[in-house]
């Protein structure tokens, strides 16, 4: 029991070191459009090409939603799990503060993933 507290809380020390040097970090958002543009150009892409190009890319993202679709409750589940567990060994202000980590986190996916379906 004591091996799995320990590596809990490195993993929870990990995570959160992990979200503060990536929020002291400029965040870089991720424009679709602007990748593409950056792929078409780098390999001098016709305008057919790139008409294929574009639709294999859409083909790729639409079929890797579905498959997390499929998967997203179990990977959710495991989450809420590992969550649970890490804070078995947090004492009352260390599991507020991690509430608030998750919740900042949350909050930053929830913009990411706005930001994401507006480029496209």
């Amino acid at each position: 029991m004591f091996l799995l507290g320990a590596f809990l809380t490195g993993g929870a020390v990990g995570f959160a070191a992990d979200r503060a040097v990536a929020r002291s970090t400029p965040a870089t958002r991720f424009d679709d459009k602007a990748a593409r543009d950056e792929v078409a150009k780098q390999l001098n892409l016709s305008a057919d090409q790139r008409r294929v190009i574009d639709s294999v890319m859409d083909w790729r993202r639409a079929r890797s939603r579905e498959i997390m679709q499929q998967y997203r409750p179990t990977l959710d589940s495991i989450r809420d799990s590992a969550r649970v567990l890490m804070r078995t060994v947090l004492d009352a202000t260390q599991q507020s503060q991690f509430t608030a980590l998750i919740e900042r986190n949350q909050r930053t996916a929830d913009s990411a993933s706005k930001a994401r379906e507006r480029n496209r």
